[in-house]
């Protein structure tokens, strides 16, 4: 297990290849690289984010939602080829960074609707075989706004999708006001990614160490499933302020708590 840091950090800040390399300058051992527009996703580009990671491994690659992830499941042919289009793009440039993961958001919850996820089942499933011939292994994130927002459906996907992996977001958690130790016993030996952030008592995001939660039992349902993944501080720009000090003390922080 290692504590990374993510390109998100310095989303719209920096372009993508710059925020690798701060990354890198940071001395973190990992990274999850976020491609910020289309533009990015090629082949040689992520050759390029690669090079500026320099001796920092990408872990995982993640996108703006809107970008494709919705029309994987769209309700016309052309929107889902469209979509998958879009995203061998994405997986070009993801396998030329050296990720293995790609974190997935899913469609939008909309309250008061629950959809028939089966559905779903087809699109998803094109989606994660594309990503798989790419070498890149599809991960479902709990997301607050999106369907992975209860412990419960962790099952439910796995039904329909056997192969299905899952990143655990923290932060997103902590939204919902839910507990993160449910998700973990729920997703077991498929939890393969963490992103990690905290809140303050006012409410607003904080870097671990500074926020609410000691993440002590985190760590320990962790251990109990044997999770061998790495965690990834995920930050908004507002928990830090450009602070990189900041930054490379909460991981210190959480290398103290989690390794």
């Amino acid at each position: 297990m290692r504590i990374g840091l993510s390109t998100a950090a310095y989303y719209g800040l920096l372009e993508t290849e710059d925020a690798a390399a701060r990354v890198a300058s940071l001395g973190a051992p990992c990274a999850e690289v976020f491609l910020q527009t289309p533009s990015e996703y090629t082949g040689q580009f992520g050759a390029l984010v690669k090079e500026k990671l320099g001796t920092t491994q990408a872990v995982s690659c993640h996108s703006k939602t809107q970008h494709f992830e919705t029309d994987f499941i769209g309700q016309s042919e052309r929107q889902r080829n469209d979509a998958l289009r879009m995203f061998e793009g994405f997986l070009q440039a993801g396998k030329a960074t050296g990720a293995p993961l790609y974190v997935y958001h899913g469609p939008a919850h909309i309250r008061g609707q629950v959809p028939s996820f089966s559905r779903w089942q087809a699109g998803i499933q094109a989606a994660m075989e594309l990503s798989a011939a790419y070498g890149i292994r599809f991960c479902w994130e709990t997301v607050s706004w999106c369907w992975l927002n209860e412990p419960a459906r962790v099952g439910e996907f796995l039904s329909l999708w056997p192969d299905l992996l899952f990143v655990l977001d923290l932060k997103q958690v902590f939204e919902l006001g839910q507990e993160p130790v449910a998700y973990i016993h729920a997703m077991g030996e498929r939890l393969r990614h963490v992103h990690i952030l905290d809140y303050n008592a006012e409410g607003r995001h904080a870097l671990p160490g500074k926020g609410m939660h000691d993440f002590r039992d985190v760590a320990r349902a962790l251990r109990e499933i044997g999770y061998d993944g790495d965690i990834i501080l995920e930050p908004y720009f507002s928990a830090f302020r450009g602070d990189d000090d900041a930054l490379c003390a909460s991981v210190r922080w959480l290398q103290d708590t989690f390794l």
